[in-house]
């Protein structure tokens, strides 16, 4: 069955400049080890200063999507997104988990010794490789759309599922200007990365819609990100 495509929105969010060159930073890290030139796509939920990044992955495809939604604000001038996409024979690649763990963004995590790693009074993540995940957080019964969140034996046979596990810190949500409290958003910041040179935001996508977990699909609502620093068109 075909997920539905989240609602577009005219609200555009630019990104802070901190976040930009944190964001920056992290990407330089994850980017792969090729002479070729790469795509990067980098979904965090920056707050009170810190960038809190969640996953990364090729950003071929969130570029369409941005190129797309950029329509009818970038009009004739998003024919420079055309070329990156075309014009500069990108390498795609998939989520170097390992890179990741090594970085410090998630921690691998087996069933046999989970109790030594999880810590059941603070909100954490596990995550398989094919992108499944829960979220656990004490409170959840206290909280609206607790929905949202797994018990501690959903967690535990998520674990056993099989497969690799991660686990990494819950970042909560971003606030949406114009919306409801229990409306909460993540950023998806893409990343021009040349060969032998520093990675380039290009700008990103945020990602909004009730609740704790935000997932494309039914109900959810998506947007642009600027950068503060304009990007170099060639």
């Amino acid at each position: 069955m075909k997920t539905k495509s989240p609602n577009s929105s005219k609200e555009i969010i630019e990104l802070n400049q901190n976040y930009e060159n944190a964001a920056k930073q992290l990407a330089t890290l994850l980017r792969p080890k090729t002479p070729k030139n790469v795509l990067m796509a980098l979904d965090c939920a920056p707050n009170n200063g810190a960038l809190n990044p969640i996953h990364y992955l090729d950003g071929f495809q969130p570029l369409q999507i941005f190129k797309n939604l950029a329509a009818s604000f970038l009009g004739p001038d998003q024919c420079w997104i055309e070329q990156l996409m075309t014009e500069n024979g990108y390498l795609r690649f998939k989520t170097d988990f390992r890179l990741g763990e090594e970085i410090g963004l998630w921690q691998k995590i087996f069933p046999n010794s989970y109790p030594l790693k999880v810590n059941w009074n603070e909100p954490f993540c596990v995550k398989h490789e094919n992108g499944a995940t829960k979220i656990w957080h004490p409170r959840w019964r206290d909280l609206i759309h607790r929905q949202s969140f797994a018990t501690r034996g959903e967690i535990v046979k998520f674990l056993y599922e099989g497969g690799n596990s991660y686990w990494q810190p819950y970042y909560l949500p971003l606030p949406m200007p114009n919306k409801p409290e229990d409306w909460g958003a993540t950023y998806r910041l893409l990343f021009h990365c040349p060969a032998a040179k520093d990675p380039e935001l290009i700008g990103g996508l945020w990602l909004s819609r009730r609740g704790f977990k935000i997932y494309p699909g039914k109900g959810a609502e998506m947007g642009l990100i600027s950068p503060q620093t304009p990007h170099a068109q060639a």
